[in-house]
């Protein structure tokens, strides 16, 4: 049998016990605070699986001979961009290129893929070197097809390109990159055209 005053101090501490877990209980949340995951924090890698992007690039370019002069010609893109695996990508878009300063009968005089102002679609497949890091190479294939300003025989041009993409942040990438090719129809005189496709553009990921 305990004494008085020890049972007393024991029930003191019984009580303090039971005061100090009420007091853990409520000071505990009912509900998980949920955690924010900052889109700063996101990885900024090339090449993740089904993603898309919108990309905007253009350039200028001008030609010049002994004969004439050529005009100025600035060139515009928008495109569609999808990563199909990790490796390949699909990409599709619109191609618009206008001119100023040159002489108007040389500007109407020049075959498709040869500088005339017009509308082309353009689309191909890319294949990326080291997907999923921040910058990758890749290599491709496209193919073009005026659709304003088109002569006759003319069924469009094969480039294959090559470039050089990297992300800024996780949604935000540029890209840069060349093509060489030509014309698949040959031109009056039975040559061969060639064209030369140099970009520099950003993407957006959608």
């Amino acid at each position: 049998m305990l004494c008085p005053q020890h049972q007393k101090i024991r029930t003191l501490a019984i009580a303090a016990m039971i005061a100090v877990s009420a007091v853990n209980a409520a000071a505990q949340p009912t509900d998980p605070v949920p955690q924010v995951v900052s889109e700063e924090i996101e990885p900024r890698i090339i090449g993740r699986r089904g993603t898309t992007s919108i990309g905007i690039a253009g350039f200028a370019d001008r030609f010049s001979s002994t004969e004439s002069l050529f005009a100025t010609n600035y060139v515009a893109q928008i495109d569609v961009c999808r990563f199909v695996t990790r490796r390949f990508a699909v990409r599709a878009g619109v191609v618009g290129t206008g001119s100023f300063g040159g002489d108007e009968d040389v500007e109407t005089s020049l075959p498709s893929g040869s500088g005339a102002p017009s509308v082309q679609a353009a689309g191909g497949v890319l294949f990326y070197f080291t997907p999923q890091k921040i910058a990758s190479f890749y290599l491709g294939g496209e193919y073009w097809a005026q659709l304003t300003r088109r002569v006759a025989g003319d069924t469009g041009s094969l480039v294959g390109v090559a470039g050089l993409h990297a992300a800024l942040s996780s949604r935000a990438s540029v890209f840069m990159q060349g093509g060489v090719g030509g014309r698949i129809a040959r031109g009056d005189e039975g040559e061969l055209l060639t064209r030369i496709v140099v970009q520099l553009g950003v993407r957006i990921r959608m």
